[in-house]
């Protein structure tokens, strides 16, 4: 008994070494578990944050009506995109250690769902900094009118310089007919930048090609009037009318690339459900965090 008592301060101090040990240990634990809550909370708020700007810089990039502005929004889209998807991976990287079924399956959904952005958020800046339509609208606004003007003017010169008889009444009303054909066309310039699908552009060109077959007609009609096949009006007015078709042509394809309308349609029809779908998955992941972390932390909200 006595030898008993002499080792009883021995057992009883590693009792408690022992016990210190396995406090220390679980408290070790526990702060572990709360360091990767922390962590995979912060990076979640880090998606959220990203996403958001990703998506509003994709938008301004569609609505902006300069290359440089589309381009330098287009860039922000980009680098926020690329924010998030460093933070995806890190988060990604500690949710397979863990092996946690619920937030497994949710970061895996969240994937899906992050592939199908980014692969059509690339398709949406890819057209929005072509502005192919503002392009067109341009040309037809500056150049359309002035041709048209100059066209006009070599008219009116022709007129007046034949400004008797009956052969000024038919150089008079050719050059009406030739005139107002050219003008039809360039109305149709607005119509055909706006229009959204193939068949109503090729209603609208046909529409053109027929304006464009009286216009030709008319100034042809005008060379065989006597001593008018050599006239220095009539060449300028052809050169001029030449010209205007010319520009025509290069607007009616920048218009059948529809890179303005294409974006837009994109970005505020299938974009928008796309984005919302992972900005709601990431809000159930981070809720998901939240309950499991066993600690208090306070909710983004959206």
């Amino acid at each position: 008994m006595r030898q008993l008592n002499a080792f009883f301060p021995w057992i009883l101090t590693a009792a408690l070494l022992v016990t210190l040990s396995l406090l220390l240990y679980q408290y070790k634990d526990n702060s572990n578990s709360f360091t990767t809550q922390l962590i995979k909370h912060n990076l979640i708020s880090t998606m959220r944050i990203h996403l958001l700007e990703a998506t509003e810089a994709e938008k301004n990039a569609v609505l902006a009506i300069t290359d440089e502005a589309s381009a330098t929004f287009a860039e922000k889209a980009r680098q926020a995109t690329d924010h998030v998807e460093s933070s995806r991976k890190e988060f990604d990287a500690i949710i397979h250690q863990e092996n946690f079924p619920p937030e497994t399956n949710k970061i895996n959904e969240f994937n899906v769902c992050w592939s199908q952005y980014k692969k059509l958020d690339e398709t949406i800046l890819g057209l929005a900094v072509q502005n192919t339509n503002i392009k067109a609208q341009r040309i037809s606004a500056e150049q359309g009118i002035q041709i048209l003007e100059e066209f006009e003017g070599h008219l009116k010169n022709l007129i007046h310089r034949n400004s008797h008889g009956n052969q000024c009444n038919n150089i008079s009303m050719l050059s009406y007919e030739a005139l107002t054909a050219s003008l039809k066309v360039f109305a149709l310039h607005k119509p055909h930048i706006e229009a959204a699908d193939d068949q109503e552009m090729d209603k609208i060109e046909q529409s053109i090609k027929s304006y464009d077959a009286s216009a030709s007609k008319a100034m042809g009609a005008i060379r065989t009037i006597s001593g008018l096949a050599d006239d220095k009006d009539v060449k300028a007015a052809e050169t001029v009318y030449q010209q205007f078709m010319k520009m025509t042509g290069e607007v009616l394809q920048l218009s059948r690339m529809n890179t303005n309308i294409k974006s837009a349609e994109l970005s505020l029809g299938k974009m928008r459900l796309i984005s919302s779908q992972c900005q709601e998955i990431l809000d159930n992941l981070q809720k998901e965090i939240h309950v499991q972390g066993n600690y208090s932390l306070p909710l983004s909200k959206k």
